[in-house]
C-alpha cells in the first residue's frame, strides 16, 4: 500500500514545534522553582544571585556552589547541542527528536532526585534546558529561544519597531514572538495547575510529554522528509 504523503508548511511546522517547547519549558522551570527556589532555564538572575550572595553561612556558600553548577551545566547542555545538531539553524534532517527524548529523560531523572539531592537534580535540569535553547536557534532570520521570555520580547519588540519605522518585516516573524511569548505563559499556568493536580510530582508529568513529543517528531520526520 503506497504511504499518502503529508503536505506541510514548514513555518507552521517550526512555530508549533517552538511553540510547545517554549510551553514545555516553561512548566518544568516553574515546577523547579516552586520546589527548590532555583531557575534551570535561564542564567540572567542566576548570575546575579552569585554577586549578591554574602557567604556567611553554610547555606550561602551552598547556594553560590549550585547556582555555579546550574550556570555550568547549562552552557554545558549548549555544547552538547553544537557537538550534536552542529549548527543552529532548523533543519529536518537534523536528531532533533533523539535531542527531545533525551531530554525528556534527563528531566525526568532530575526530578526523582529533587528531594533527596537538589544539589544534583538543579544542574542535572539546567543541562536540559541549555540543550533544549541551543537545538535549533535561526530559521528564515529569526531567533529562537524556548526556555526563557527575554529574548522572545525584545525580538518582538525589535521587529514591532522596525514596523512602525517604515521598515518591511516579515509578519510570520511578529506572530512568531507573540506565539512564543502565549506559549510560555499558558506553559506556567499548566505548569502550576500540574504540580497542584499530582501534588508536586507534574515534573514526571512534563517529562514523559517531552519523550512523547520527542518519539513522535522522530516517528513523523521521516514522512515529513518524503514529502518535501
Amino acid at each position: 500500500m503506497a504511504h499518502r504523503t503529508i503536505k506541510y508548511n514548514p513555518q507552521h511546522l517550526i512555530a508549533a514545534g517552538a511553540c510547545i517547547l517554549c510551553f514545555l519549558s516553561a512548566a518544568i522551570n516553574i515546577h523547579f522553582v516552586r520546589l527548590l527556589n532555583f531557575a534551570v532555564g535561564y542564567l540572567a538572575g542566576d548570575i546575579l544571585r552569585l554577586y549578591i550572595h554574602n557567604y556567611h553561612s553554610n547555606a550561602e556558600i551552598a547556594a553560590a556552589i549550585t547556582l555555579l553548577l546550574i550556570t555550568i551545566a547549562f552552557i554545558m547542555g549548549a555544547i552538547t547541542a553544537g557537538l550534536v545538531i552542529h549548527h543552529p539553524r532548523f533543519n529536518l534532517e537534523r536528531p532533533y527528536g533523539r535531542s527531545l527524548m533525551s531530554i525528556g529523560i534527563i528531566f525526568g531523572i532530575a526530578t526523582l532526585m529533587e528531594r533527596n539531592h537538589p544539589g544534583i537534580a538543579l544542574p542535572l535540569a539546567a543541562f536540559a534546558s541549555g540543550l533544549q535553547n541551543a537545538l535549533a536557534t535561526r530559521y528564515r532570520g529569526a531567533i529562537l529561544r524556548t526556555t526563557h521570555i527575554t529574548g522572545i520580547v525584545t525580538d518582538f519588540g525589535q521587529a514591532a519597531g522596525m514596523c512602525l519605522a517604515g521598515h518591511n518585516v516579515d509578519p510570520w516573524k511578529i506572530w512568531l514572538y507573540c506565539s512564543l511569548f502565549l506559549s510560555f505563559l499558558l506553559g506556567a499556568g499548566f505548569g502550576l495547575l500540574i504540580d497542584w493536580v499530582t501534588s508536586d510530582n507534574g515534573g514526571l508529568v512534563i517529562s514523559t510529554i517531552y519523550v512523547i513529543f520527542g518519539v513522535l517528531f522522530f516517528t513523523l520526520k521521516r514522512r515529513f522528509l518524503e514529502s518535501s
